[in-house]
């Protein structure tokens, strides 16, 4: 079986498609080092506005995305919906 995976054209740019490999983007627990050495990596990237986004707009539930873990993306939806009630 062959597994095809399509990476968007900003995703060639993500710091994180040259870093570490042993860093666990999708299974770092918010607040864990692993989710802090993911974040520190996004803090260099030039897309990480980008990536926020795409986290935000597809509801990604899991790992570190833009620079923000799970915990981080609920409180930005939670902070936006109060703007709007």
């Amino acid at each position: 079986m062959l597994l095809v995976l399509r990476v968007s054209k900003w995703q060639v740019h993500a710091a994180c498609r040259n870093a570490d490999r042993e860093v666990e983007w999708i299974d770092a627990e918010p607040g864990s080092r692993a989710a802090a050495d993911c974040k520190e990596t996004c803090s260099l990237c030039p897309v990480r506005l980008t990536c926020a986004v795409t986290a935000l707009a597809n509801d990604e539930r899991y790992g570190v995305w833009g620079g923000m873990d799970q915990v981080d993306r609920e409180a930005l939806k939670h902070a936006d919906a109060q703007i709007e009630a």
